[in-house]
C-alpha cells in the first residue's frame, strides 16, 4: 500500500541539515581551546559548588571531555546541559535551575542580548584562526584610505587574537563585538567573521556608515560589502497591516534568559487590549510548525526571542509571525521615531506612554490587503465581565446569540475536539487483547 505508507528507507537515509560543521577538538589542545584553567580559576574563587556547562550543537562532541577534566580537578560534580529550552546563544539558566545551579560556564557562539538571569555565568568563546598579517595586508589593498572612522569589530570566535590584531592595525580602532560600550554609529564597519544574523543585527542596530565583512576561512581571501535585504523593510509594512487586520493575537514565548522580556510582553498585551483585540500567552518551549498549528483560533503570533532567533525569516508557519517592533507601530499611532530592529531592548525604554491612547469607535479603515472597513469598535457583541463563560451574550442590536468570543467557545465550533473522556457513557469491558504489530500493517489486516 505505498499511497498509505512510506519505505522505511526514506527515513533512514534523510539528511538533516546541519548549520554548522560538528567539531572534535584534539585531546591534545582541548584545555587550551576551553580555558580550563580560567574556567577553574572562576569556580574556585568564586566557591560554586553546582556548575552546569552550555554547549552549543556542534561543540557538544567535546562536551564530555572537558566535563571529565573539569571533574578530576575540581573534585566535584559538574553538569552537561543536554539541550538548551530555546536558543543556545543566550544563557540557559532555566534548565540550569533544575539542580539549582550556582553557576553556569557558556561555551560557544553568544549573542548581543542582555541576559535576564540572576545566575553568576561566564563565556567561554570559540578559539577560530586568523591570520591577523594577512589581515593586515588585504586590508590596506582593498581600502585605499583608511580614516579615523575606520572601527575593525572581532566576533566572539577571533577575539582571542585582539592583540594581535591591534598590534598590526597601529592607530585603527579595533572593538570586540561583546563590548558593553560598542558604538558603530556613522562608522566604517570592518567585522570579522561569516555570522550573516549578526551582521544584520548590527546594521540595523548602529546604522554604521558602511559595513563589510572579511571571512578567514573563505579562499581566496576578499572583503565584501553587507547591505540588508530591503524585502526584510518592506515586509514589515505588509505584517502591520496582518496585525491590524488581527483579532486573536498569539503571545509566544521564545526566551526566558533576555532582559526585559517580561517588560515587552506587558507592553504586546496593554496594546492589544486597548485595541480590542483578544491575546493569549503561549509558551510551548522551541516554537515550531507543528506546535503553534495547534492553536487555530489564533491570526498571528508576535514572538518575544532573542535577537539572533531566526524563526521571524521562515515561511514554513502557518500563520505570519511578527516582531514586538511590528506590534508596536501597528497598534500605536503615537510612535513614528524607532528603526527596525530585532533587538526590542534598543528601544523598549524610549517607547511613549500607551495609557493616553484614544481611539473613535466610530471611526473605520480600510484594510490595504483586504480592502474591507475595518472598525475601531473592538467587538459587536458586549461581555458580561464578571462572568465570561455566558453561553448567552447580547449584541449591540439588542438581539442574543451564542458567545464563542473565548477559548472554549471557540473549541466547540470544531467539528472534531481531539480524545474526549466522556465520563459515564462509555460502557465498561473487561480488558481484551488489542492488535499486534505495526501501523503499517497489523497482523489481522489483510494486505
Amino acid at each position: 500500500m505505498p499511497q498509505f505508507s512510506t519505505h522505511e528507507n526514506v527515513s533512514l537515509e534523510k539528511e538533516v541539515e546541519v548549520k554548522r560543521a560538528i567539531i572534535q577538538t584534539n585531546s591534545d589542545v582541548i584545555e587550551e581551546v576551553y580555558d580550563i584553567a580560567k574556567c577553574v580559576g572562576w569556580i574556585r574563587e568564586n566557591g560554586f559548588q553546582k556548575v552546569c556547562l552550555q554547549f552549543p550543537d556542534h561543540l557538544l562532541p567535546d562536551s564530555s571531555e572537558i566535563a571529565l577534566r573539569l571533574q578530576n580537578i575540581l573534585g566535584e560534580t559538574v553538569y552537561i546541559l543536554g539541550d538548551t529550552a530555546y536558543e543556545s546563544c543566550c544563557i540557559d539558566y532555566v534548565a540550569a535551575a533544575h539542580i539549582n545551579a550556582d553557576a553556569i560556564i557558556h561555551f560557544g557562539p553568544t549573542c548581543f542580548s542582555k541576559t535576564s538571569a540572576n545566575v553568576p555565568y561566564l563565556n567561554v568563546n570559540e578559539k577560530l584562526p586568523l591570520n591577523a598579517l594577512v589581515f593586515g595586508a588585504a586590508l590596506k589593498d582593498h581600502f585605499e584610505c583608511i580614516g579615523t572612522d575606520f572601527v575593525v569589530v572581532l566576533d566572539d570566535g577571533y577575539i582571542h587574537h585582539y592583540d594581535d590584531v591591534c598590534s598590526v592595525l597601529q592607530g585603527l580602532e579595533v572593538k570586540k563585538i561583546n563590548e558593553e560600550t560598542l558604538d558603530l554609529i556613522d562608522k566604517n564597519v570592518i567585522f570579522i567573521g561569516n555570522n550573516q544574523r549578526k551582521l544584520m543585527n548590527i546594521d540595523l542596530n548602529f546604522k554604521p556608515k558602511t559595513l563589510h565583512y572579511f571571512d578567514p576561512n573563505q579562499n581566496p581571501l576578499a572583503f565584501k560589502k553587507f547591505q540588508v535585504d530591503s524585502k526584510i523593510i518592506k515586509r514589515r509594512y505588509f505584517l502591520m497591516e496582518k496585525i491590524r487586520d488581527a483579532n486573536t493575537l498569539g503571545i509566544v514565548i521564545g526566551t526566558l534568559g533576555v532582559e526585559n522580556y517580561l517588560k515587552v510582553i506587558d507592553r504586546v498585551k496593554k496594546l492589544a487590549e486597548l485595541c480590542g483585540k483578544k491575546y493569549y500567552l503561549i509558551s510551548v518551549g522551541k516554537p515550531t510548525v507543528a506546535k503553534l498549528a495547534n492553536i487555530g483560533e489564533i491570526d498571528i503570533y508576535v514572538m518575544i526571542t532573542c535577537s539572533m532567533n531566526e524563526i521571524y525569516d521562515s515561511r514554513d508557519f502557518y500563520k505570519p509571525i511578527v516582531t514586538p517592533f511590528d506590534v508596536e507601530m501597528a497598534l500605536n499611532p503615537n510612535t513614528s521615531d524607532i528603526k527596525f530592529t530585532y533587538d526590542f531592548n534598543r528601544y523598549l525604554n524610549n517607547l511613549n506612554d500607551i495609557t493616553s491612547i484614544a481611539r473613535n469607535e466610530n471611526e473605520t479603515d480600510v484594510s490595504l490587503l483586504t480592502g474591507k472597513l475595518r472598525s475601531n469598535r473592538p467587538d459587536s457583541i458586549s461581555e458580561e465581565p464578571d462572568n465570561k463563560d455566558l453561553q448567552m451574550a447580547l449584541k449591540s442590536d439588542g438581539s442574543l446569540a451564542l458567545n464563542t468570543n473565548f477559548g472554549a467557545g471557540y473549541l466547540s465550533e470544531r467539528s472534531w475536539k481531539g480524545l474526549e473522556q466522556n465520563l459515564g457513557q462509555t460502557e465498561v469491558k473487561m480488558a481484551e487483547e488489542g492488535r499486534k504489530g505495526i501501523a503499517q500493517g497489523y497482523t489481522n489486516e489483510q494486505i
